[in-house]
């Protein structure tokens, strides 16, 4: 019986929400692509050359398998690991079913896999690798009780693929080189954040009702790290490529905000992770820099719903049946963020303990001798957060004004207006944004 290779459609995850490893060299591969029995001709496939990336002395790259290690099934795990190294040969020429350049077929014997399952794993290596930006959401898929074949396309030619994909890592090696060397993980996470917040531009003429009317550059590494100008989804892959590169554990995670499709990432740290946010905290303020730097999932579940888990979709959801449900809108791996001690806030802006401590004045005084425009803290879980607020501002006895007082006695030549004060409450953080004026 003839067996038929059944070309599907992926809905990708194209709308705005806001490394590579090297390959044999092996110029061709054979593919079974005609009837169960036979075979059809050779078709030879062009090899993408990668050169690896300059090394970070000191920190060690990660490869993230945590999608990988999510899947449930044996079979899942073996077409994995087989789509990997397909991902690197390309044809030469467009197929004419797909319109796109078809990878090599992989074959399972033994293994009956389901659409949804075939899915689910292409969703891991997905999540799992964000430097392959050339894979499309159209996959050739075919599944009986004994053998499941499936084939995947490149968006763009070996040719493209390889030019691009030199300067993607022409880019990060640029950046490799300028991390310094002994950097915990926070501080390298930290190093990372403000680069590509520097780096990279919010494309602002994205079009979120038709994403066929954007460049696809702006969700991929290539659009973040080469143009310089990306959506969430380009800022996620970037920001997990670069750490993993410097050995730091991080995920990308989907979900929504301000009812739009949205993506994020969560940063391992020690023991405990974190939930990072760069797009949102790519902006023009200095004190909300950080406002979305490792917080913890009660908080960023304010203003972000993380969507569903592989496990809690049916397969009709993921494979698309459902309108505005598929695969690349669900999550294989999220796990928990409890910790808040690796907020940017907590660990680089002063703390307020109490109403009477010197050194809080000392900062204040250390923040105003250099003209900064504000001045940040951090209210510790020891004061309500809201009524140090009022204390400090609202009502009697105004705490804030006192510590001005102080501080202005100790400056020189100028001082801090005390009748042109104004804050931004940052409670996410437990954190306050001071905005100072000088006479």
């Amino acid at each position: 019986m003839k067996r038929l290779l059944v070309l599907l459609l992926a809905v990708l995850l194209l709308v705005p929400l806001a490394a590579c490893g090297e390959k044999d060299d092996t110029d061709q591969q054979t593919v079974s692509v005609g009837t169960k029995d036979d075979t059809r001709e050779t078709t030879a496939y062009e090899t993408i050359k990668t050169e690896p990336t300059v090394s970070v002395s000191g920190y060690t790259p990660i490869v993230s398998r945590y999608s990988y290690d999510a899947l449930p099934l044996e079979g899942e795990k073996r077409l994995y690991d087989e789509l990997v190294d397909v991902y690197y040969d390309i044809s030469p020429e467009r197929s004419d079913e797909a319109d796109k350049y078809a990878m090599p077929e992989v074959t399972l014997k033994g293994y009956s896999l389901s659409e949804a399952q075939v899915r689910t794993t292409l969703k891991a290596i997905e999540d799992d690798r964000p430097e392959v930006f050339w894979a499309s959401g159209t996959i050739g898929y075919y599944s009986d009780e004994e053998e499941t074949i499936v084939q995947v396309y490149s968006r763009y030619s070996a040719d493209e693929v390889n030019t691009r994909l030199k300067a993607v890592h022409d880019a990060a090696d640029a950046f490799y080189k300028t991390v310094p060397e002994d950097l915990s993980e926070y501080e390298r996470e930290l190093f990372v954040h403000d680069y590509l917040a520097d780096l990279t531009e919010y494309d602002e003429n994205v079009d979120i009702n038709n994403t066929d009317n954007n460049d696809p550059n702006i969700y991929t590494v290539y659009g973040a790290l080469v143009d310089r100008v990306a959506v969430c989804e380009g800022y996620a892959r970037t920001f997990q490529m670069l750490l993993n590169g410097v050995g730091v554990d991080c995920i990308g995670v989907t979900g929504t905000s301000d009812d739009q499709l949205h993506m994020w990432n969560e940063v391992k740290l020690g023991n405990s992770w974190y939930a990072v946010d760069v797009t949102w905290d790519d902006r023009k303020e200095s004190f909300s820099r950080y406002c979305y730097f490792n917080l913890t999932t009660e908080h960023i579940e304010r203003d972000h719903d993380t969507s569903k888990l592989f496990t809690e979709m049916s397969d009709d959801e993921i494979t698309g049946a459902y309108e505005g449900v598929n695969a690349d809108v669900m999550n294989l791996f999220v796990p928990e963020c409890t910790d808040a001690t690796m907020s940017y806030y907590y660990q680089k802006t002063p703390h307020l303990s109490d109403y009477e401590s010197d050194d809080f004045v000392q900062a204040l005084t250390e923040t105003a001798s250099n003209k900064e425009q504000y001045f940040v803290f951090y209210v510790e879980d020891s004061l309500d957060y809201d009524e140090a607020l009022n204390a400090l501002f609202s009502e009697s006895p105004q705490y804030f004004f006192d510590y001005v007082d102080k501080a202005n006695d100790n400056l020189q030549d100028f001082s801090i207006d005390t009748s042109n004060l104004s804050y931004v409450q940052l409670d996410e953080n437990r954190a306050v944004a001071v905005e100072l004026n000088y006479l």
